[in-house]
């Protein structure tokens, strides 16, 4: 026979005595939750914007003459867009990098390398200048259409769209005659064999067309040539808004040559006819009549406008 432990005896009763005591006792009171306090935020509330750490850098824009200037940006930035410094700033400043860095190029110091921005998605930067000038001790961007001819790259094809632009910088200051020597220098061509000359004449009939639809069909007639019909396409369009008529006249006056010439007639009347479309359906109907092919489906666009 096993012996039970005196001490284990008595630890058991202590214990059973102790539940006894602490079920017959009455029940104290309990601490109450605090409630809950949900304070309503102001409608004029505007949520505080953290201060930013990072030390501005005013761009010294000094200089004597033109390869004084650079373009550059920031690493320390998420999003960084590029900004006109002198040279030697970016030269002397660890957080500036060059733009357009020529491959291999060794700064005067170290770089501080990029700073990382795991999911964060960047507006569009500003296209930047075609070219940077030195004017009166002060570096800016190329703003007059002789500066930004100037920095064209000689390349066909890298400096298309400079010149490109120089034309339509003169043709905005009025100076219509260069502008349309400018685009006349534009050489190489597109991949459906348009040439790029073309294309530099048709951005400025595009943009006189905004302001007088008329003045940009006579422009038209005078100096394009393969581009023609798209040209008086993109005119009778725009004239209709103020003159269906007129707009129609022009989309008439297309000469067909090639396909070309015969979509660019058809879209002319198509589009017109989308525009009558909401004010005179049958009129629309009557114009979807002069489009060569698919009449049925211009005339059930029509009925669908708004």
């Amino acid at each position: 026979m096993v012996k039970t432990p005196l001490r284990f005896i008595v630890g058991m009763i202590l214990c059973l005595l102790a539940a006894t005591i602490s079920a017959c006792a009455p029940p104290g009171p309990r601490p109450e939750t605090p409630a809950l306090i949900v304070t309503k935020i102001p409608a004029d509330y505007t949520r505080p914007i953290p201060t930013s750490s990072i030390p501005d850098l005013i761009p010294n824009l000094s200089c004597k003459q033109v390869s004084d200037c650079a373009f550059a940006y920031r690493t320390d930035r998420c999003c960084p867009c590029g900004e006109i410094y002198n040279l030697e700033q970016v030269e002397d400043t660890r957080i500036l990098r060059y733009v357009d860095e020529p491959e291999g190029h060794r700064y005067r110091k170290w770089r501080t390398p990029r700073l990382p921005c795991p999911g964060v998605m960047c507006a569009p930067c500003f296209a930047p200048p075609f070219g940077l000038v030195c004017d009166a001790g002060t570096c800016r961007g190329a703003q007059t259409w002789q500066e930004i001819l100037s920095a064209c790259d000689p390349d066909i094809e890298k400096g298309k769209w400079c010149r490109i632009t120089a034309a339509d910088t003169a043709f905005q200051a009025g100076e219509n005659d260069q502008a349309v020597a400018i685009c006349a220098d534009v050489q190489g061509a597109s991949t459906y064999g348009t040439p790029d000359s073309e294309e530099c004449l048709l951005n400025l009939a595009c943009t006189l067309k905004e302001k007088d639809p008329l003045a940009s069909a006579a422009f038209c007639r005078e100096h394009m040539h393969e581009q023609l019909s798209t040209c008086l396409n993109e005119a009778g369009e725009a004239l209709s808004h103020s003159d269906v008529e007129e707009g129609l006249a022009l989309c008439s006056e297309i000469v067909i040559k090639n396909t070309n010439d015969r979509n660019q007639q058809d879209a002319c009347f198509h589009n017109i006819a989308m525009l009558v479309a909401p004010k005179d359906l049958e009129y629309a109907k009557s114009i979807c009549e002069m489009i060569s092919e698919r009449v049925e489906e211009c005339k059930e666009t029509a009925v669908r406008q708004p």
